[in-house]
């Protein structure tokens, strides 16, 4: 370290051995001669005295009174200065709450590295730092101390780099990213012990790893230099332009003394934003005709532009220019879809309907017209080209189903903007609305619906099925599957799910409740209970008798005849009776005719005192009697019929006794 030269260096010296002043025995006395020369009016004389004072001081900053070995086991602090002329760096380790130094270490700025911005140049020391005492902090944890709080943020290991950071910050950071650190954030006038150091480098020292990093960065600059050249651009032509552009002038000042985060980079004498080259305004323009020398595109022209070139409005002279191109405007694409506004949606259904047309296909057209909330859609088929009055016939059909809405949407085709249409629609209360010529965006909601009705008929194409059929199973199964919302066509409309024939596969609970009437003073019959039953014969109706076999449901019964005969009835058609039923018999009392045997019985040769047995017949006709032995003629009282006491079983006890 040189002799200071003036009160400035000599300051900062002082605030160097200060820093370290409780490790110097009898430090006063020792800086006597300097701290004089501070006095106010005293003259900067450099005599014997003050030379020894100084080569003292030097000796106790590196004896072992104040240097400590380095000791793997404790706190390592690495901290780091930059000035306009050097860089330095304090290798130290915490001993109870105090900074003892390991190793000091500095170096002169070479002339590129002095035209750095003033926070690349704070960013050039820690990467100084790091690879000077590399061997000493890989692999351990140390804290990296700054006195440059944008820094701070942009090194800090646990924390996202900035999106507007310089390429020369973006690549000290990925090598820092190799090492374990934390950082701490000084301020300057604590940072003294370095900021000397950095203010009075020893000398240039041999190429390290941070000059072959700045190599890489000057290396790209290069590069986008090469790419912008030209016959009338050159590098040495943008540094010169640069030079005497007064805006870029202030800037590179700027960023030579503010300590503040800045996207750009000063690499010799140009600035670059990241790794493009900023152009002066006086050569803007050759640049823009040189972008635009194959007719790129707004697009590509700033795709190629922001790879190698930057100045304040640069996408915006794009545009212009590619606007004021005659042959970039003749081969121009339509410009961005607006987004479409979409529709209100409507209060009630039907109240507001698309319609529109679609075909041919196989000689047919079809209308279709679709509700705006509940997309139920109504289709239907036109022979022929459609006309104003085949649409209104049409139509006329549907809205004498759904009723007429009160807004009817459709495309500009002259079929909808007939007179006789505009008629039809106005005395009939329809207001119409017309989408845009050429934009059927506008009437979307059918246009989609005839896509899709028209995917369906095509993949339906190879079926044998009528057109007719197809299109009836088509809209059937649209309005039973589920929209957007979760919800069908027919729930929306209808409010109310549609079964379909994949409701087959599911048990039809329905089918086995019983109804619930509200008159809950129904007749009832018990089983085995004597009826009658009504029993018809063409329009002519007759009582016959029998007793209840089962019951089915509320209303119905199965009952079998006296004769047999097993029937089922309604409780409309049964009347409980005690008339019992009667033993078949034939007696002079009674010829040809007895209890429910039919009069053919005598003709069959039976005589009339033989009495039949039980008969095992079928249930729906009774088979000829049979001829039995004959028994004792009765007397007269005993063919009369017996006729039991029944008694009838209350129907509203469940546990009952019958007496006999």
């Amino acid at each position: 370290m040189p002799r200071p030269k003036d009160l400035g260096e000599l300051r900062r010296f002082l605030g160097l051995v200060t820093y370290y002043s409780r490790f110097i025995p009898d430090f006063s006395s020792k800086s006597y001669p300097l701290r004089r020369l501070l006095r106010t009016g005293e003259r900067f004389v450099w005599s014997a005295a003050e030379e020894a004072a100084f080569v003292n001081l030097k000796s106790e900053l590196c004896s072992d009174r104040l240097l400590i070995p380095f000791d793997p086991s404790k706190q390592v602090i690495l901290t780091t200065d930059a000035s306009p002329t050097g860089i330095a760096a304090v290798l130290s380790h915490d001993i109870d709450g105090h900074e003892r130094p390991i190793a000091y270490a500095s170096r002169a700025l070479t002339q590129a590295e002095s035209n750095y911005s003033q926070l690349d140049r704070e960013a050039l020391a820690i990467i100084y730092a790091t690879t000077h005492f590399f061997n000493y902090i890989f692999g351990k944890r140390f804290v990296l101390v700054t006195d440059n709080e944008p820094l701070s943020r942009i090194f800090h290991p646990d924390r996202p780099l900035p999106q507007m950071t310089s390429s020369r910050l973006l690549r000290y950071a990925s090598f820092l990213s190799g090492l374990d650190y934390t950082v701490r954030c000084k301020k300057g006038r604590e940072n003294e012990n370095v900021d000397c150091l950095s203010r009075a480098p020893a000398s240039t020292s041999s190429p390290s790893l941070e000059i072959s990093i700045d190599q890489e960065i000057n290396a790209l600059h290069a590069e986008t230099l090469l790419q912008i050249s030209s016959a009338s651009i050159t590098a040495d032509i943008v540094a010169e332009e640069t030079a005497k552009d007064p805006e870029l002038q202030a800037l590179l000042q700027e960023l030579k003394t503010s300590r503040k985060d800045s996207p750009y980079t000063v690499s010799g004498d140009m600035l670059f934003r990241s790794d493009r080259a900023v152009i002066p305004k006086s050569l803007q323009a050759q640049i823009l005709k040189e972008l635009h020398m194959s007719h790129l595109g707004v697009t590509k022209m700033k795709q190629l532009a922001r790879r190698y070139v930057y100045w304040e409005g640069l996408d915006k002279d794009i545009e212009r220019l590619v606007k004021s191109c005659e042959s970039c405007a003749k081969v121009r694409h339509s410009p961005p879809k607006a987004p479409i506004h979409p529709w209100n949606q409507p209060d009630e259904n039907w109240e507001r309907v698309h319609i529109d047309f679609a075909g041919p296909f196989d000689s047919q057209f079809f209308l279709m017209c679709v509700d705006a909330r509940s997309k139920w859609a109504e289709v239907r088929m036109i022979h022929g080209a459609p006309s104003s009055a085949k649409t209104i016939i049409t139509l006329e059909g549907i809205f004498s189903v759904h009723g007429y809405p009160s807004v009817m949407v459709s495309d500009n085709a002259s079929i909808f903007r007939s007179e006789e249409f505009l008629k039809y629609c106005k005395e009939r209360g329809i207001f119409q609305k017309f989408s845009a010529p050429n934009h059927p965006a506008t009437n979307g909601l059918a246009e989609r619906s005839i896509q899709t009705l028209k995917r369906r008929l095509i993949a339906a194409a190879d079926d044998p099925t009528p057109l007719t059929t197809k299109l009836r199973d088509i809209m059937f199964r649209y309005r039973a599957t589920p929209l957007a919302s979760g919800r069908t066509p027919a729930e929306l409309y209808l409010k109310r799910r549609i079964r379909t024939r994949l409701d087959a596969l599911l048990p039809n609970c329905k089918a086995f409740v019983p109804t619930k009437h509200t008159n809950s003073r129904i007749r009832s019959l018990q089983l085995g209970e004597r009826v009658q039953v009504k029993i018809y014969a063409g329009i002519h109706h007759s009582w016959q008798f029998g007793i209840v076999l089962k019951k089915l449901g509320n209303c119905h019964y199965i009952v079998k005849l006296d004769n047999g005969r097993i029937i089922k009835r309604h409780i409309n058609q049964l009347i409980a009776t005690l008339v019992p039923k009667k033993q078949v018999t034939f007696s002079p009392l009674f010829p040809q005719h007895t209890m429910g045997v039919p009069s053919s019985a005598g003709a069959a040769g039976v005589p009339p005192d033989y009495q039949l047995p039980p008969t095992h017949q079928s249930p729906l006709a009774p088979s000829p009697p049979q001829v039995v032995r004959p028994t004792q003629s009765p007397s007269a009282s005993s063919l009369l019929p017996h006729l039991p006491r029944n008694r009838q079983k209350p129907t509203y006890l469940k546990d009952y006794v019958v007496f006999k």
